[in-house]
C-alpha cells in the first residue's frame, strides 16, 4: 500500500488570464491577451476573449466551493499584474481586495493557495516599451512582486514568480501561439535572460521581507532529452536541446550561473 506523506498538497492550477473574466472593470488595464483579442479575434476559439472566461472575479466562492467539494488542499493560481498595479505605479486598492478575499476564501474552506506572479499576461504599458526584450522589465517585475508580497504575504505563504517561463519565450519569439508573434532567435536570448533577472530580483525582494513561513520558487517545464540514436550527430543534438530547453534555466535559478557552453554558444552565433 502506497502512503502519501501527511501533509501532501493536492491540488490543481490555473492562472488569473484563464480565469477571472473581467478583463476591463474595477481599474483593471490591458494585458498582452486583451490587446491582442482587439486587434485580431479570429486568433480566438470560436472568438471567445479574456472578459468572457470563467468569471472568477465574480465567482470566486462558488470556485473555492468546488475546489472543496473536489477534496483539494491546495490550489495555484497568479494575479494579474495589470489588476493589481494598472499603471505599474498604482496600487488599485480594489483589486488587492478581491484577492484578498479569494485568498482567505480559500484558507476559510482548508485550502492553501499557491500565487504565482507572472502566467503570461505581460500589461499593455509595458509591452509597449518592449516588455521582456527592455531592461525595465526587470525592475518593473521586481516592484510588482514586492507589493504584493506585502500585500498578500500575511495569507499567501507559498509563491512562484513565473510559471513556465520557457514558453512566453518560445511561443512569442519564436513562434506565433504568443503575442508578439515574432520568430528572431537573438529577441528570444535577450527575453529568457530578463525574465531570469526579474525572477532573482523578485526573490531578492521577497528576502528582504522575510515572511514567517514564506517559501518560493519558479515553475519551470522540464523535459528530458533523449537522443534519437546513439549516432554522434544525435547525441550532440540531443546535448543542445538539453541546453537551451533545460539547463538554460535549471543551471541559473540552482548554481546561480549559465552552462559556459551556452553562453559560449550564444558568442559564436552573436
Amino acid at each position: 500500500m502506497i502512503h502519501f506523506p501527511k501533509n501532501f498538497l493536492w491540488g490543481a492550477a490555473a492562472s488569473a488570464p484563464q480565469t477571472e473574466g473581467a478583463a476591463a472593470v474595477d481599474g483593471k488595464s490591458p494585458s498582452t491577451w486583451d490587446k491582442w483579442f482587439e486587434l485580431e479575434p479570429s486568433r480566438f476559439y470560436d472568438g471567445v476573449g479574456p472578459s468572457d472566461t470563467s468569471n472568477t472575479y465574480y465567482q470566486y466562492r462558488e470556485d473555492v466551493a468546488n475546489m472543496k467539494a473536489m477534496n483539494l488542499n491546495s490550489y495555484r493560481t497568479s494575479i494579474a499584474w495589470t489588476r493589481l498595479l494598472p499603471d505599474g505605479k498604482t496600487l488599485n486598492q480594489t483589486a488587492v481586495k478581491f484577492y484578498r478575499a479569494y485568498f482567505q476564501e480559500m484558507l476559510d474552506q482548508g485550502i492553501e493557495p499557491i500565487i504565482n506572479l507572472f502566467h503570461f499576461d505581460m500589461p499593455w504599458w509595458l509591452m509597449e516599451k518592449g516588455g521582456w526584450e527592455a531592461r525595465e522589465s526587470v525592475d518593473h517585475f521586481a516592484f510588482y512582486a514586492k507589493t504584493a508580497f506585502e500585500q498578500f504575504g500575511d495569507l499567501v505563504k507559498k509563491w512562484a514568480t513565473f510559471n513556465e517561463p520557457l514558453v512566453h519565450i518560445e511561443c512569442g519569439y519564436y513562434g506565433d501561439a504568443h503575442w508578439p508573434q515574432v520568430r528572431d532567435f537573438k529577441r528570444a536570448i535577450q527575453v529568457g535572460y530578463h525574465t531570469l533577472l526579474a525572477h532573482a530580483k523578485a526573490v531578492a525582494e521577497f528576502r528582504k521581507l522575510a515572511l514567517p513561513d514564506g517559501e518560493i520558487c519558479i515553475i519551470l517545464n522540464l523535459s528530458p532529452v533523449y537522443p534519437k540514436s546513439q549516432e554522434a550527430a544525435d547525441r550532440e543534438a540531443a546535448e543542445w536541446a538539453d541546453l537551451l530547453y533545460i539547463r538554460s534555466f535549471l543551471d541559473c535559478v540552482v548554481y546561480g550561473q549559465f552552462p559556459e557552453k551556452l553562453t559560449s554558444l550564444f558568442k559564436e552565433h552573436h
